[in-house]
């Protein structure tokens, strides 16, 4: 039986950030990232969430691609820098992850590259490595686009996920289309990719 009462912006722990393509990441300048972390922090700080993913809508990225973005990154807000994501530590403990990664298929070969051939791999491991270093999936994807299109981006993270769509670019996003998205949430009954009866 569905929530009647809607999504407690409390029950958030990860929140996914799905906004503009690897060209115009590649222009974003180091303190056009700083600002639009801190924007998205900002935006997330009262619901207590414990991760904050950021990752291309689209395009097409090369390793050296990956490689100036997370160096623009790093160069405006520090981080460590883990294959193609880097992680920052944001205010009161929040962990803001860029995934550089444009293609949702890619990542979820990278993934199963990086737990080897040796092991069985399941749903769970597999989960925890295209997630990792957040403890798990998203909760709520924010997806900066047009509401008729799934990003090529987005493959694994859909399946429990609930998506809420914005008509704002990139570098226009700022902390009251955020908390649009957050009420819109709230107002959900989540089913975990299940349907009602």
């Amino acid at each position: 039986m569905p929530n009647t009462k809607g999504i407690q912006v409390g029950d958030l722990s990860h929140v996914l950030v799905c906004a503009g393509t690897v060209a115009q990441w590649l222009d974003t300048s180091p303190e056009q990232w700083n600002i639009q972390i801190d924007t998205l922090v900002r935006a997330v700080s009262d619901v207590n969430i414990r991760y904050l993913t950021i990752c291309p809508y689209g395009g097409e990225g090369s390793p050296n691609n990956t490689t100036a973005i997370c160096d623009a990154i790093i160069s405006g807000r520090g981080g460590q820098r883990t294959g193609d994501k880097v992680a920052v530590i944001a205010d009161a403990g929040l962990m803001v992850v860029v995934d550089t990664c444009a293609d949702g298929k890619q990542r979820i070969v990278n993934a199963v590259a990086q737990l080897g051939g040796t092991q069985l791999i399941d749903e769970a491991k597999l989960a925890a490595t295209i997630m990792a270093p957040a403890s798990g999936e998203p909760d709520l994807i924010l997806v900066l686009g047009s509401p008729t299109k799934i990003p090529k981006s987005l493959v694994w993270e859909l399946a429990y996920s609930e998506l809420v769509f914005l008509d704002v670019s990139w570098l226009k996003c700022d902390v009251e289309h955020i908390q649009m998205a957050l009420d819109d949430f709230q107002r959900r009954d989540r089913r975990f990719g299940g349907i009602d009866s």
